[in-house]
């Protein structure tokens, strides 16, 4: 078979229709050639989470996108995830508080560093405004807060939505399962850190 990336869906929000296009047309393409060859074409694999509803038609036979299954602020920011569809956050505690920022035990060790030229900062914090993760060292994470937003007591848990939620994942060794604010279950990450 043949995959594709449509990794060029993560350009802007108008991008994904055309990226979808290309997977479904590249697809079709290599599964023609693949099958002129002699080859039995079973699998037709298209891949991205802004394209995924959108390149699933013509000829291909599976979706591969990665981020949808959290979401993740990029993917807010394509349209591709709404609000109430985040399914993973980072708790972390408010560890420093003045009247204009606070520093949280999230970092770059968790967090990861990854900037997009679709959002502003690194994470955001939706309970504080919006707040965003201006910079984020190996264990701590500097927060500037909206105007009209007080900082929170020192040693209060806010969860910090991810730019980019795939890093955060490989960075931990399990994930803490909430329903209703209480703890269900603990999933181990069994592939952390195994991507070298």
């Amino acid at each position: 078979g043949a995959f594709t990336h449509g990794g060029h869906g993560y350009a802007s929000p108008d991008q994904a229709r055309a990226a979808a296009a290309d997977e479904i047309e590249v697809l079709a393409t290599a599964g023609q050639a693949l099958a002129a060859a002699g080859f039995e074409v079973e699998v037709l694999s298209a891949g991205s989470t802004p394209t995924a509803l959108l390149s699933a038609s013509g000829g291909v036979t599976e979706e591969r996108p990665g981020t949808y299954v959290f979401g993740d602020r990029l993917q807010q920011a394509l349209g591709s995830a709404t609000d109430d569809s985040i399914g993973l956050v980072v708790a972390t505690t408010i560890v420093s508080a003045s009247a204009r920022s606070v520093v949280i035990d999230a970092g770059a060790k968790v967090l990861a560093r990854e900037p997009s030229a679709l959002l502003e900062g690194l994470a955001a914090i939706p309970e504080l405004g919006g707040a965003t993760v201006d910079r984020a060292y190996d264990y701590h994470g500097v927060v500037s807060l909206p105007d009209g937003v007080p900082a929170p007591a020192v040693g209060s848990i806010v969860a910090v939505v991810p730019n980019h939620v795939c890093p955060v994942v490989n960075l931990v060794d399990e994930l803490v399962v909430t329903r209703g604010g209480a703890v269900f279950d603990r999933w181990p990450v069994d592939a952390r850190g195994r991507n070298g």
